[in-house]
């Protein structure tokens, strides 16, 4: 009779510790989510900086470049009402409008400048007129990226297992710092073997190994290191857009933002070197935004 009481004893302290233990599990966690959350506002706080609430309607849509002889391109949209961080790495050697001819966004960056890249690339993809543009250098951005230590990422949506094993690499998740991810993903894209949208899919794993990473520590840090490096960079952020990013990057960090990044597709002509836009390109830029095709074909509609 004792030991049969037992029973009932073990099987219901079995059941509590099942409610219990994930309970106690996810308060922790949001504690700790909240901790880092006031610690932020602290440190902004008795810097002498006034805090400013994210707000659901900030949103940024900012072209990155990274400056050299093989220039890299990645647009960024921040949108806090998605709760979202899209990346889309452009092939540097798609096709854009430039002095009344056509060449590749490279040589336009090369000629012209980041401007200039924004605006070309406005008149082949579906970009606001609001885009802004940012501009590194690589000596740059590594100043920027190390604070944030290597980056843990893997390249097997992108390439082989041969083609990594010709530039040392394999098909494991790796860390790699700043420098160089700039320099590999510079060889690839000197590399005649691949086509530019392969390139441009190993860059967007590398931005998107970073945002997910790093999210968390971004609000507090990225927008001030953006500010000390002003005089470095080509860029047309305000003092305002620095503090819209740095708003929203709060948002998506207490938010568990859900982070996506892909490569524009296009049509590839090996033999003229062109890497021209096509409807899935266009495609592809409604899901960048997050713009369903009916509200697509409806704002074509309205344009005169």
């Amino acid at each position: 009779m004792r030991s049969g009481g037992w029973k009932p004893f073990w099987a219901a302290l079995f059941a509590s510790l099942l409610v219990l233990v994930p309970l106690v599990g996810g308060t922790v966690l949001l504690s700790r989510q909240q901790l880092r959350t006031q610690l932020r506002q602290a440190a902004r706080s008795e810097s002498g900086v006034p805090i400013q609430l994210p707000k659901t309607t900030d949103q940024l849509t900012v072209l990155l470049c990274v400056s050299g002889e093989q220039p890299g391109f990645v647009l960024a949209y921040l949108n806090a009402s998605q709760n979202c961080v899209h990346l889309l790495s452009v092939p540097a050697a798609l096709t854009v409008p430039f002095a009344e001819e056509e060449t590749s966004l490279a040589r336009c960056y090369a000629a012209a400048g980041p401007a200039r890249c924004r605006e070309a690339l406005a008149q082949v993809l579906a970009l606001p007129e609001d885009t802004r543009y940012l501009a590194f250098s690589p000596a740059v951005l590594e100043r920027i990226a190390s604070r944030y230590g290597p980056v843990r990422v893997g390249f097997t949506g992108a390439l082989t297992e041969e083609e990594l094993a010709r530039y040392g690499r394999s098909r494991a998740v790796q860390g790699i710092s700043a420098g160089d991810a700039h320099e590999f993903l510079c060889q690839l894209q000197a590399d005649e073997a691949f086509s530019p949208v392969r390139t441009a899919a190993a860059r967007a794993a590398v931005w998107d190994a970073f945002l997910r990473q790093d999210l968390d520590l971004l609000p507090a840090t990225l927008p001030d290191a953006l500010r000390a490096s002003s005089s470095a960079l080509l860029t047309d952020l305000t003092a305002l857009d620095y503090d819209a990013l740095e708003r929203t990057l709060e948002f998506l960090a207490n938010n568990s933002a859900a982070v996506a990044a892909q490569a524009l597709p296009g049509q590839w002509n090996a033999a003229s070197g062109t890497y021209t836009v096509t409807d899935a390109s266009r495609a592809a830029m409604q899901t960048f935004f997050n713009v369903s095709p009916t509200e697509a074909q409806a704002s074509s509609f309205s344009e005169p």
